[in-house]
């Protein structure tokens, strides 16, 4: 009985660490991964599991067209009130509807530890309104 206990506080602990040393990854998008839409975004949302570091050029959101083109002109943008909320501006003209791929990278404020990662929407202004 003794010998469990102590291998279930062990597996609690290694539990909690790994869940403190996580990377900030996103837990909200807007679009959402595989979202199809039916109007061009004005803007790519982000909402990550983790404050983000302010540190120039360690946190960004590039979004690129169905031929591999990046459509965003700007850097994304860390909200100054939620350091968990990062931004970008997408341009309207010039773009056309298909495929976006939104590739993203993160500094965690809490451990230090980078992550990226990609995710899609597409845009088709043929689909039904929702």
């Amino acid at each position: 009985m003794r010998a469990a206990a102590i291998v279930a506080a062990v597996v609690a602990s290694l539990a909690s660490l790994s869940t403190a040393f996580a990377h900030s990854e996103p837990a909200k998008v807007n679009p959402g991964d595989g979202a199809i839409v039916k109007d061009m975004p004005t803007v790519v949302d982000i909402i990550m599991t983790q404050d983000m570091a302010r540190q120039a050029e360690a946190n960004d959101i590039d979004v690129f067209d169905d031929s591999g083109r990046e459509i965003t002109l700007i850097a994304a943008v860390i909200d100054n009130a939620d350091r968990k909320h990062i931004s970008v501006t997408l341009p309207h003209s010039g773009v056309r509807p298909g495929v976006y791929t939104i590739k993203w990278k993160t500094l965690s404020a809490d451990d230090g530890d980078t992550a990226e990662g990609a995710l899609s929407f597409t845009w088709d202004p043929n689909v039904a309104q929702v």
